[in-house]
């Protein structure tokens, strides 16, 4: 791989949402929020999502290259929204930046699949231990083809804090890696080297179930 300036590695900004609002009045916010900082010099990708088990709760994933660039977006350019501002009084927000430690993409990007897995960790002992169980819950899902790939995401702030992404370009093929005893086994071994919150989701732009 070739090195990078540090002014110019990669970065993942996560931010997440909790809206008592409609779906189909914070949605269109939350996407229109998410568009208008694509053009921007130094975005790489991103991928918004609806936590399947959570109504009213996302998270949105941006990928920068440089965090200078990313600094312009956030503070400088006075055309960017800081977020989904018409629904301030009903929502709550999150934000973190963190570094890739280990990705692979074997079928697509997040944004193609049909199913994520978002694992939340707080390393309770060595970080090497717990991503090397991360990359054997990985492994156990490769032979799947409709498995899409994953990333580990390390906490700038704090590096015992990680966010692990899984996706699956079928929901029911998600469902059925997630049920299987080998899926289960690894998942035992993961949450013994962290506390861990396991949350699925499904991008919004790509597919949105019907209200409630």
């Amino acid at each position: 791989m070739v090195s990078q300036r540090e002014g110019d590695r990669e970065l993942t900004v996560v931010e997440r949402f909790t809206t008592k609002a409609a779906r189909t009045v914070f949605e269109p916010e939350l996407l229109g929020y998410a568009r208008h900082r694509e053009s921007r010099k130094g975005f790489v990708s991103r991928v918004t999502v609806a936590l399947t088990d959570r109504p009213g709760a996302y998270v949105h994933l941006e990928r920068w290259t440089g965090l200078d660039r990313l600094l312009r977006v956030v503070h400088q350019d006075p055309a960017a929204p800081a977020g989904p501002r018409g629904l301030a009084t009903t929502l709550r927000t999150e934000a973190e930046l963190l570094v890739s430690v280990g990705r692979m993409a074997v079928n697509g990007s997040p944004s193609d699949a049909e199913r994520l897995v978002l694992v939340r960790a707080l390393v309770t002992g060595d970080a090497e231990r717990f991503e090397l169980a991360f990359g054997s819950l990985v492994g156990q899902c490769v032979s799947d083809e409709a498995f899409g790939g994953s990333d580990l995401l390390r906490s700038v702030a704090d590096p015992r804090l990680y966010t692990g992404l899984l996706w699956w370009r079928k929901a029911a093929a998600c469902e059925h890696a997630r049920t299987s005893e080998g899926y289960r086994v690894h998942r035992a071994k993961l949450a013994a080297t962290a506390h861990i919150t396991v949350e699925q989701a499904h991008p919004v732009d790509r597919i949105t179930p019907p209200a409630s």
